[in-house]
């Protein structure tokens, strides 16, 4: 698995999360396995959003994230800016 993350500032969370939920099958159809989304205390305009991706189907999801089509889910969610992304490996994983 390869992950992938995104910081979104965001408008409002509300709308932001009834978008990112209804476009689920479509992430779904161009690789993803799962999102698990973090909000910052500090500043709660501020998602981390985390795609857990099958390692095969990379280059489908990352085209899809760069598209016209997902572009315009971000501005209908009221995403005002996407600061910094990129890819992760998870290297530790324990549980307590």
């Amino acid at each position: 698995m390869v992950y992938l993350y995104a910081e979104h500032v965001i408008e409002d969370y509300e709308t932001w999360e009834t978008h990112h939920e209804a476009n689920a099958e479509t992430r779904a159809a161009h690789g993803s396995l799962g999102t698990q989304v973090f909000r910052k205390q500090a500043d709660p305009t501020t998602l981390i959003v985390i795609q857990e991706i099958e390692d095969d189907r990379l280059e489908e999801a990352l085209a899809y994230f760069e598209s016209a089509e997902f572009q315009a889910v971000l501005d209908d969610a009221g995403v005002v800016d996407v600061p910094e992304s990129g890819l992760l490996d998870r290297v530790h994983e324990q549980d307590v």
